[in-house]
């Protein structure tokens, strides 16, 4: 029971055909990953071949990678969190707060 609270859902790295997203949802969901495949493939012929490829490829670029992911794939993934990331913690320390400062009027070269 405590797994199931942190368990995340993430692309497959074990399960996939194509980019793990079917075999993720199948993990997290603890369904076969083959059922929910030919689900979406019904689902994809149905809804006229367009919806359904639009919404996989959403899927992939939203769903994060397994994180033990060793394709090229995952790899650009996991690079590309770690710029993001890193690229945060820089604008964190970029700019300081100033506490406790008084306001003062200075003349400079005789002008008000």
């Amino acid at each position: 029971m405590r797994e199931d609270r942190h368990k995340k859902l993430t692309r497959s790295s074990s399960d996939k055909m194509v980019a793990g997203v079917l075999g993720g949802f199948g993990q997290y969901l603890g369904w076969s990953a083959n059922l929910l495949r030919i689900s979406y493939v019904i689902f994809t012929i149905i809804s006229g071949v367009v919806p359904g490829v639009l919404i996989y490829l959403i899927t992939v670029l939203i769903m994060p990678p397994d994180p033990n992911d060793t394709s090229l794939f995952g790899l650009f993934q996991t690079l590309a969190n770690m710029q993001k990331h890193a690229g945060e913690g820089d604008q964190s320390h970029s700019r300081r707060t100033l506490t406790d400062v008084e306001e003062q009027d200075i003349k400079r070269n005789g002008r008000d």
